[in-house]
């Protein structure tokens, strides 16, 4: 067994001299990763963790490596890298476009950037469409996807994106073997009941644990702020695990894997699934749970200040402009659809674009997007509100 950085120095070695754009460092399993291979191009590599670290075989990862590196590349040779265009399909005959998804957010929401000069002009003129690649690369290059540097090789052709076949080929290869690997069947370790889309799975120190509702809601302890106004350090040492607990937000019962805590004020908020615990670290959009807020005001020092925690202060206004903006069903993340920009005076620049727009929005439709400022006074005013739902009773 190797290391995953000794993984990352024999990529480097057999992909020296690949002429498809590899990132080796991108060789990473990651804790609450929804399986444990990682994807070097299309080849699936298998990790184990031992000790308490991710490790994986020698033979596996020189093996992957030459697979990617003998593939023929033409630079020339381009197709469309657009949702749908040559994708996979799943059984309802959809195409599974994952990655391809991710390189039109990526297209997307750089040319809203405020480094962009395509932002010049207006607001009709700064549809994605006009970025150059020159923006986009400068904003995105390091974006990898199995260990590939997709945004490196694309290319502009007139008015659309291209990337070279080989590239497009290997992504949608690897999609396809990661779908297979998420619609793997995975029973309750309990009563043997059948996991849906591995929603039932937790990671412990010695890999996944699968609890279904049924048995988690029938083992497992309800948190009723038992530990409220009791600092994360003195839990660490002496508490209780948060792995007796269900998580305090998912709507369904699930296992809890940690506290979470107020970083500001070291005050326990209650147990979290590892989902929900990485989404409330990242800030970006915990608070398109339900529940959210009142979890987060249940820090003793939050409430008592009115006071969201500052990273969850630019959510709070995505939200609220997701809401009154945003399509009514769409399920995408915040940072995503809401871009947000300080100006002058504590307002912000506002760019709402989801796949499409409320009918009442003066330019519905797909694609279409809504810009605004918030003055200082009504960001203001939408933080409030959401302090008090949080300490609503």
């Amino acid at each position: 067994m190797i290391s995953q950085n000794s993984a990352v120095w024999y990529l480097n070695n057999e992909l020296r001299d690949c002429p498809i754009p590899m990132a080796p460092e991108g060789f990473r399993r990651k804790d609450r990763a929804p399986h444990d291979f990682v994807f070097i191009g299309h080849v699936p590599v298998r990790t184990y963790k031992l000790a308490g670290r991710w490790q994986t075989q020698q033979a596996d990862v020189v093996r992957a490596a030459r697979r990617v590196a003998v593939l023929p590349w033409d630079p020339q040779d381009l197709v469309s890298p657009e949702p749908g265009a040559g994708g996979q399909l799943t059984p309802d005959g959809l195409a599974y476009t994952s990655w391809r998804t991710q390189m039109q957010g990526l297209v997307r929401t750089s040319a809203f950037g405020s480094a962009c000069p395509c932002r010049a002009g207006s607001p009709k003129k700064r549809q994605p469409a006009s970025h150059t690649p020159e923006c986009l690369l400068r904003t995105y290059q390091d974006y990898s996807i199995a260990c590939t540097f997709p945004v490196r090789a694309l290319v502009r052709a007139g008015e659309t994106w291209m990337i070279p076949r080989t590239l497009a080929h290997i992504l949608d290869q690897r999609d396809a073997e990661e779908r297979k690997l998420l619609s793997i069947d995975h029973p309750c370790d309990s009563c043997g009941a059948s996991s849906p889309e591995n929603g039932w799975r937790t990671p412990t120190s010695t890999g996944w644990k699968t609890t279904c509702p049924a048995c988690a809601a029938a083992t497992l302890r309800c948190y009723q702020q038992q530990l409220q106004g009791i600092r994360y350090g003195r839990v660490r040492e002496s508490g209780p695990s948060a792995s007796d607990f269900l998580c305090a937000t998912c709507p369904t019962p699930r296992p809890a894997t940690d506290w979470d805590h107020c970083h500001a004020h070291d005050l326990i908020r209650g147990p979290l699934c590892g989902s929900c615990n990485t989404k409330e670290g990242h800030g970006k959009d915990f608070l398109q749970l339900p529940g959210s807020a009142k979890h987060l005001m249940r820090c003793d020092e939050c409430h008592l200040r009115r006071a969201l925690p500052p990273h969850h202060r630019l959510a709070a206004l995505r939200r609220h402009l997701h809401l009154t903006w945003g399509v009514t069903d769409c399920d995408g993340a915040l940072h995503m659809c809401v871009r947000t920009e300080q100006a002058d005076a504590g307002s912000y620049d506002c760019t709402i674009q989801c796949f499409g727009l409320r009918s009442s929005s003066p330019d519905p439709g797909p694609g279409s997007f809504h810009s605004l400022r918030l003055t200082h006074q009504e960001a203001m005013d939408i933080l409030t509100a959401t302090v008090e739902e949080g300490c609503d009773p």
